[in-house]
C-alpha cells in the first residue's frame, strides 16, 4: 500500500485550513448540471448535455473555489448517476455518460487523478462499474464514511470495510481515499474517540482519506481538530508522539492566549504539565492554527481553535 495521504475539501471563509496540518488540498466537482439517465437517454436539467467546454468550465471553477493543489485527486459527486442506483437501459445510459465526463475531465485537469464519490458497498452494476475503472478512466475510488447519530461503531465499521472490499476486488491496484467529515451528518462535532477510531481503520484498510468541507467552530470542536493534528505527528515518524491535551483548547484572533498542556505518553502515563503562549494574527484567514512543539526530541504539531 502507498504512503497514507490526508486529503481535504475546502471552500469559503473560515474554513479550518487543514494544509497547515499538512494535508494536501483537492476538489470535489459537484453536479451543477442535474445530471440524469433513464431507459431513453442521458439528460442534464431534464433537457441537452452540456458542451465539453461548459462542463470543462464548470470542472476548473470547482477548482478555484477549493483551491485544490495541481496534480491532486478531482472527484466527481454525481449522484443522481450512480451506476448503482440505475438498472436497464438506464444503467447502460449513465456509464457513457460516466465515460463521457470523465474523459473530459481529464483533459481540463491533466496530471489529475479523478474519482467517482459515492461508489461503496453496494454491488448492483458491478460489472458496468469496473468498465470504469479500466482503459485509463478512473484512478481511485471515493467512497462515503460518514457517520450518522446512534450509529454503532460495528455498522460503521461493516459498511467501510464491505466498501474497501468492493474496490479491491473491481480495480485492485487503484487507491482508496474514503470521504470523512468532521461532523454527525445530522448532529455535532464526532468525539475525538470516535475521530480516532475511524482514522485508525482507513490506515489499516485505505490508502488515504478525504476530509469532506469541514468546518470547526467554537470549543466543541476542538476533539476532532486536536486529534486531526496528533495523527498527522504520527505519521512523521515511526514511534507514537505523547498525546497532548490543551485548556482551553481555543484561541482568540489578535490576541494572545496561554495554554496548558498535559502531555500523556504513549503508554498512557500522564506526565508533566506545562503552560505555553500562542499569538494569533489578527488577519489570520483560517479557524484552527499549528502550534508546534518539540517534546522527546521530536517535533508534535498540535491544532488549535480560533474564535
Amino acid at each position: 500500500m502507498s504512503l497514507f495521504t490526508v486529503f481535504t475539501n475546502e471552500r469559503g471563509d473560515r474554513v479550518p485550513g487543514l494544509h497547515q496540518f499538512g494535508a494536501v488540498r483537492s476538489t470535489v466537482v459537484y453536479d451543477i448540471f442535474k445530471f440524469t439517465c433513464d431507459d431513453e437517454g442521458s439528460y442534464a436539467r431534464g433537457g441537452t448535455l452540456p458542451s465539453r467546454s461548459a462542463y470543462q468550465d464548470q470542472v476548473h471553477a470547482y477548482i478555484e473555489q477549493f483551491g485544490g493543489r495541481p496534480g491532486a485527486p478531482v472527484v466527481l459527486d454525481f449522484e443522481d448517476i450512480l451506476l448503482t442506483e440505475l438498472s436497464g437501459p438506464a444503467a447502460h445510459h449513465a456509464l457513457g455518460l460516466w465515460q463521457r465526463l470523465i474523459s473530459w475531465t481529464k483533459e481540463a485537469v491533466p496530471g489529475s487523478p479523478i474519482g467517482m464519490y459515492g461508489f461503496d458497498w453496494r454491488t448492483a452494476n458491478s460489472q458496468l462499474t469496473r468498465e470504469l475503472y479500466a482503459n485509463g478512466l478512473l484512478d481511485f475510488f471515493a467512497p462515503e464514511a460518514y457517520w450518522w447519530e446512534g450509529q454503532t461503531e460495528e455498522t460503521w465499521t461493516r459498511r467501510f470495510d464491505a466498501s474497501v472490499a468492493n474496490a479491491r476486488a473491481l480495480a485492485p491496484g487503484k487507491p482508496v481515499y474514503p470521504y470523512f467529515h468532521p461532523r454527525y451528518i445530522d448532529g455535532g462535532y464526532l468525539p475525538a474517540h470516535v475521530w480516532s477510531a475511524s482514522t485508525d481503520r482507513f490506515k489499516e484498510l485505505a490508502d488515504g482519506v478525504v476530509i469532506w468541507e469541514p468546518c470547526a467552530n467554537g470549543a466543541d470542536s476542538y476533539g476532532w481538530v486536536s486529534r486531526y493534528a496528533h495523527e498527522l505527528s504520527t505519521q512523521s515518524g515511526t514511534a507514537d508522539p505523547p498525546t497532548v491535551t490543551l485548556q482551553p483548547g481555543t484561541a482568540a484572533r489578535g490576541s494572545t492566549t496561554a495554554l496548558t498542556l498535559t502531555v500523556t505518553d504513549p503508554s498512557g502515563t500522564v506526565g508533566e504539565t506545562m503552560t505555553v503562549d500562542i499569538t494569533v494574527p489578527p488577519d489570520h484567514g483560517y479557524s484552527t492554527i499549528p502550534l508546534r512543539l518539540a517534546l522527546d526530541s521530536r517535533e508534535v504539531c498540535l491544532g488549535v481553535v480560533v474564535e
